[in-house]
């Protein structure tokens, strides 16, 4: 049976926000995520977003609720180091939903190249570290419809935490046999040679533009506009937020005030399927009294 650890369940980005101040600073973050299939779109989509930090702090974060835009400057910071076991899964689920992932490394490389086993499922290799069994008939549950039972909650929590201490084992032998620095720099997640952030629609390779001045009242007050123009489409659409536009998105778009379609591909966040799908109703709602 697995063992029970103390975690946060966030489904409020205010919430998310303030948790994720304790990830700071952290030497190293445990990662993990829950997805489903989404037919429409022959893709698996995210669920939660698991977070465990050495310090004991661990967050579940529900991206369907809470939204993701509260977790981009950890996610896309290249010097937050995050472990997670097959984590060419979770970078893919990642830049699907938009985020340009730096610091991914993946626990599964380096227990192949440090253990001997059978199987490197993050299973195996949990047990035969850390003693620990884990029961992973909840991995494919349905992680979709909310809410989420318990047990599920408690299963996704679990695993951010053992992919934390997998990393820390691991690294502390590949440290004494002197080859740990070589290896992190294997087990680095890096992005697919050629890619684009056209290529994905969203910004996974084009860092988040610092905003030249602060927003005026005038512009802050597009920026709610657009919130709840996002809102109703996300509703309509029946899908999150995020998966349409960004904050920094919008707040670009106040700034620089496109007229066009062409002028929309020189916005952060805005990539042509996009552009083609939503691109005349932002345009509407910039200029719309």
């Amino acid at each position: 049976m697995d063992p029970l650890i103390a975690y946060r369940y966030l489904i409020d980005p205010d919430e998310v926000r303030e948790a994720l101040a304790a990830f700071a600073d952290q030497p190293i973050i445990g990662l993990d995520t829950e997805t489903f299939w989404d037919y429409s779109t022959r893709q698996n989509r995210l669920s939660l977003l698991q977070l465990a930090a050495p310090t004991g702090e661990v967050v579940v974060i529900d991206a369907l609720a809470a939204g993701m835009e509260e977790t981009r400057s950890l996610i896309e910071n290249p010097a937050a180091l995050m472990a997670a076991h097959n984590a060419n899964f979770d970078y893919e689920v990642l830049r699907q939903a938009g985020f340009a992932v730096e610091g991914l490394i993946d626990t599964l490389r380096l227990a192949r190249r440090t253990l001997r086993l059978r199987s490197f499922s993050l299973a195996s290799v949990s047990e035969h570290l850390l003693g620990l069994t884990l029961d992973k008939s909840l991995q494919k549950s349905d992680w979709r419809p909310r809410p989420l039972s318990r047990e599920q909650l408690n299963y996704a929590a679990l695993d951010a935490q053992v992919a934390l201490r997998v990393y820390q084992e691991l690294t502390s032998r590949l440290e004494q046999e002197g080859r740990l620095a070589f290896e992190l720099r294997r087990a680095r997640i890096a992005p697919p040679t050629g890619q684009t952030s056209d290529s994905v629609d969203a910004p996974s390779r084009r860092r988040s533009p610092a905003l030249p001045r602060p927003l005026t009242a005038e512009e802050r007050q597009l920026v709610e506009k657009l919130r709840l123009w996002r809102t109703e489409v996300a509703e309509r659409e029946q899908i999150p937020p995020y998966l349409i536009c960004h904050d920094r998105t919008f707040e670009h778009l106040v700034m620089a005030r496109p007229s066009t379609i062409e002028e929309l591909a020189q916005i952060f966040g805005l990539g042509p399927v996009k552009i083609a799908k939503y691109g005349a109703e932002l345009l509407s709602q910039l200029t719309r009294d």
